[in-house]
């Protein structure tokens, strides 16, 4: 519901109102107002060319772009009775739309509108610009301090349901293009879950919580078989956290892309070993063997 990487934009009210009334699955969206963007583009062409700084990037896909697409998806989903899962919620502006509460309630429903959250989004803020400029443009804009300790509130009060990574491994050429010119997206992968567990040193979140939002509640949120949860049975998608420090350095990015925006940053925590499907794939020093990956399988 907002024009971004790629063309996948649907934002006809026609349409839109027969995919809210007619989808069989949750739909799941990213909201941002595309005519609002491309006239806040517009104008800062006429003054920047095709110069404009990275840090007008929050303005040019601003909180209000996202909040009057955000609320249009919710008012569609509630007109017909549609499970909705908002993506890349990046304001405080939006949290008061969503409901307070734990995904799965005490009487065993689920929520029908829920939303999620990208790591990046509770890392930087706009001040970060002026340091990472576009290696931090992503759509929806990265935006203020503000937005970025609401965000986190949301997710301790189960007001954002899901944390993501929103992962675009775009190169290291492609973002130093102009504005214009240089994509959107951030590889985050590699290193999310050490980012949210500074939330947890930091005392923003639990250690529950974060596996909450990472593994339980997208296997809940879809229907996901065998998957999300420590249990016998289940298909063993582990991940060994030791609690010793280190500092991201460039020639540690297991990404293609061979960069990331946490360079230089020192996590509390990382990555011992991750087991997928059950087989050893990371030992804490490099990846192992052929990919394990499996497709999902879904209970519905």
């Amino acid at each position: 519901m907002g024009a971004s990487t790629g063309n996948m934009l649907v934002d006809d009210p026609a349409v839109l109102d027969g995919i809210f009334a007619e989808a069989p699955t949750p739909i799941i969206t990213h909201c941002e107002d595309t005519p609002m963007i491309e006239a806040e583009l517009a104008r800062y062409k006429a003054r920047y060319g095709d110069d404009i700084p990275a840090a007008c990037h929050p303005d040019i896909r601003s909180r209000a772009a996202c909040l009057k697409s955000t609320q249009l998806a919710l008012s569609l989903a509630r007109r017909h009775g549609t499970r909705l899962h908002v993506l890349h919620i990046s304001t405080a502006d939006e949290l008061v739309l969503f409901e307070q509460g734990p995904l799965i309630r005490a009487d065993g429903s689920r929520k029908q509108i829920t939303a999620e959250t990208c790591v990046h989004y509770l890392r930087f803020d706009r001040d970060d610009y002026a340091r990472l400029g576009h290696l931090i443009k992503c759509n929806p804009a990265i935006k203020d301090a503000t937005d970025r300790e609401a965000l986190v509130r949301a997710l301790a009060e189960d007001r954002i349901d899901v944390l993501a990574t929103d992962h675009a491994p775009h190169t290291w050429e492609e973002k130093q293009r102009p504005y214009a010119q240089a994509p959107s997206g951030l590889p985050l992968v590699q290193y999310a879950l050490n980012a949210a567990l500074e939330l947890v040193h930091e005392g923003h979140l639990t250690s529950a919580q974060v596996v909450q939002k990472f593994a339980h509640a997208p296997a809940q949120l879809f229907d996901v078989r065998e998957r999300g949860f420590l249990r016998e049975g289940f298909w063993a998608d582990l991940v060994l956290v030791d609690d010793t420090p280190f500092t991201v350095r460039r020639e540690d990015v297991l990404s293609k892309c061979a960069w990331s925006p946490f360079e230089g940053t020192t996590f509390h925590a990382r990555i011992a070993s991750t087991w997928v499907n059950g087989y050893l794939a990371w030992n804490g020093s490099r990846l192992l063997d052929a990919p394990q990956g499996q497709r999902l399988e879904f209970d519905r």
